[in-house]
């Protein structure tokens, strides 16, 4: 069973950060920051976070170029101008980003994902990412900033709750097109997840 983790590193204090890591045994780090710097947080800049994971002898690794959530090719976005992330992850570039996660899992390394947002809800890392890898086999794990652990699994109901809180009911109004089928409803509740927190086109950095 191949564990992958997320984190995102928020507010935390580099020292908080790397403890979080320490307690799920981490040992490598891909960073999937499409662009790897911090205004706010500089000691998340790509250098910075490098050399203080390397004295924590966790490895460092860009991922932005094939996981990241700004990506520059147009074909994966809709005419509403956002990042579609399941045209994305069925992309050569996302499949070749996870040909070098497997380079990694062969040689025994414990992944973590990591990106800015606090909350994996909010998070292409968790909406985009491990819900592809999930799709694939793999068994995501989002480390929570109390150090708790959420799974990919406990985050689809949390998706279901949020898009269509009535399912059980049976409610019509819940439904897509009257249809109950509940991976109907995950696949629907995670585009609506990505519709709301998806790089825009038009968008520009903060």
């Amino acid at each position: 069973m191949d564990i992958i983790y997320s984190i995102g590193h928020s507010k935390h204090e580099s020292a908080a950060l790397m403890e979080l890591l320490k307690a799920q045994t981490v040992n490598l780090i891909l960073d999937v920051r499409s662009t790897p710097y911090s205004q706010r947080y500089p000691q998340f800049n790509r250098e910075e976070l490098s050399r203080e994971l390397s004295r924590q002898d966790i490895v460092y690794q860009w991922f932005g170029l094939w996981f990241g959530a700004r990506q520059t090719d147009e074909e994966f976005y809709t005419p509403a101008g956002w990042l579609n992330y399941s045209w994305f992850t069925a992309s050569l570039l996302f499949a070749e980003g996870v040909r070098q996660l497997d380079t990694y899992l062969v040689q025994e390394k414990r992944p973590c994902l990591l990106c800015a947002e606090k909350d994996p809800f909010d998070c292409h890392r968790a909406i985009m990412v491990c819900r592809a890898l999930s799709l694939k086999g793999y068994h995501p794990k989002h480390i929570l900033a109390d150090g708790s652990i959420q799974t990919q699994a406990e985050l689809d109901i949390r998706l279901l709750d949020k898009y269509f809180p009535r399912r059980e009911e049976g409610s019509i109004f819940d439904l897509i097109e009257g249809e109950t089928d509940p991976e109907t409803m995950l696949a629907e509740a995670y585009l609506k997840r990505n519709e709301a927190i998806a790089w825009r086109l038009e968008t520009a950095e903060d």
